[in-house]
């Protein structure tokens, strides 16, 4: 019998709220593309808050909350917002205030029937959302402190990835890259390195598919993601995996590090 707690998702976490602030990002006006969003979402959602748009019009009124107030209990609401600057109006948040209510109704809607098991719960963790959009005051979160007390915790964490798939383990790439950055988060001089941030980890995910090269980073509150495009496939000899990694991570690195303000990466540390 498994008697393990299911794991909690929170407003972003559903496919659907997922593609839906996805979408948001390619538009040149996000407070304009939102208020599409939740506008449809409230005309078209008033006797039924339908599968799918109530997902997404609940994740759109929560990065608009997390705007108005810097208060988000999920991380995936600050990297958005550190990505997509906008602005609130009186209008939008007015709107996104509506679409929150009709989202977190308990009767004649999709989310609170599939989720009723957690409604409770679901419901205090968006409370501050909710405060947000309708101006109760509410108490800052306390300041993070990131912690490397414990040992064998890892402040970088390295998500390889080809197209559409995870990197293989048995390549040779692979190999070096686990290698690597294994021995980064060893090295005090890097961990020295990193302190600075002010956050816990540095998450990257390397897309090792041939084109060009791309950057996408962002700064949350408990951690930073880079994006990294290397524009090159994983395919190299195992005599030339070693430096081709020492390239990627190094370039990686260099590029959280610009964009966080920290000093120059140290030199990485040598594989036996």
């Amino acid at each position: 019998m498994d008697n393990q707690t299911p794991l909690f998702e929170g407003p972003f976490d559903s496919d659907e709220a997922a593609d839906a602030i996805a979408e948001l990002e390619e538009n040149d006006d996000i407070a304009a593309a939102m208020t599409e969003v939740l506008d449809e979402f409230v005309r078209d959602n008033d006797d039924y808050a339908e599968e799918g748009q109530v997902d997404a019009a609940l994740a759109v009124a929560c990065l608009v909350a997390a705007r108005i107030s810097g208060i988000a209990p999920d991380e995936v609401a600050h990297h958005w917002l550190d990505r997509n600057p906008f602005t609130v109006l009186d209008d939008l948040r007015r709107l996104a205030a509506i679409a929150f209510d009709l989202a977190t109704r308990f009767d004649d809607n999709y989310l609170s029937e599939v989720r009723a098991a957690d409604w409770p719960v679901f419901l205090e963790h968006l409370e501050p959302y909710r405060k947000a959009l309708h101006g109760e005051p509410q108490e800052p979160a306390a300041p993070f402190v990131a912690d490397f007390s414990h040992s064998g915790r890892r402040w970088l964490q390295v998500f390889w990835s080809i197209t559409d798939q995870s990197l293989p383990h048995n390549s040779a790439y692979a190999d070096v890259a686990e290698r690597l950055v294994r021995a980064v988060n060893l090295a005090p001089d890097w961990l020295a390195w990193w302190r600075p941030a002010g956050l816990q980890e540095l998450l990257v995910f390397g897309e090792l598919v041939p084109g060009a090269c791309s950057e996408r980073i962002s700064r949350g509150r408990t951690t930073a993601e880079a994006w990294i495009g290397l524009g090159h496939s994983p395919e190299v000899s195992e005599a030339a995996a070693a430096q081709q990694v020492a390239d990627d991570v190094r370039a990686a690195l260099i590029a959280a590090g610009r964009y966080l303000g920290l000093a120059p990466v140290p030199p990485l540390p040598t594989l036996d």
